[in-house]
């Protein structure tokens, strides 16, 4: 069972069980391995990476001045969170700010590519998940993100 419990300054302790540990690595492998290829028509790119205008053409030139920038840091927040996991068995690790941003960050991006491929709604979030449901492992998987973010950030204050 997962525990984040607040440290010395803005630090947080974080201890996971083996299975989270190796469910999170997996997940970030993932995220890493999207964000290597990068493609643009993909929903999961799209969430990720929104255009921030409506007009095509600004959307392309704003994409052309921040979209370098916003990958550079979510790989980098990426690797922040790989190397807290580079461990086998538990984890009990204590994290320091910049360490806790970098893990809402990629907890966020992690959410937000499962409900893309899942193309939640708030109804579906919202429902129990059916056991028989074939997005049953990714649905519990995106709750128990979120649950994952609830403590880390209660934890942080």
């Amino acid at each position: 069972m997962p525990r984040f419990k607040r440290a010395r300054g803005n630090a947080v302790r974080v201890r996971l069980g083996e299975d989270e540990v190796e469910l999170l690595r997996r997940l970030a492998t993932e995220m890493g391995m999207m964000l290597d290829a990068h493609v643009a028509d993909d929903p999961v790119v799209q969430r990720l990476f929104p255009d921030a205008h409506l007009s095509p053409t600004e959307a392309a030139d704003f994409r052309a001045l921040t979209e370098d920038d916003l990958s550079a840091a979510k790989r980098s927040a990426l690797g922040v969170v790989t190397q807290s996991l580079a461990t086998e068995g538990n984890l009990d690790v204590t994290l320091q700010e910049a360490e806790v941003d970098s893990w809402l960050s990629v907890l966020t991006d992690l959410r937000l590519s499962i409900g893309a491929r899942l193309e939640v709604t708030e109804e579906l979030m919202s429902a129990d998940v059916d056991p028989d449901d074939r997005r049953a492992p990714a649905l519990v998987t995106l709750h128990w993100l979120g649950w994952l973010q609830e403590l880390l950030l209660r934890a942080a204050g």
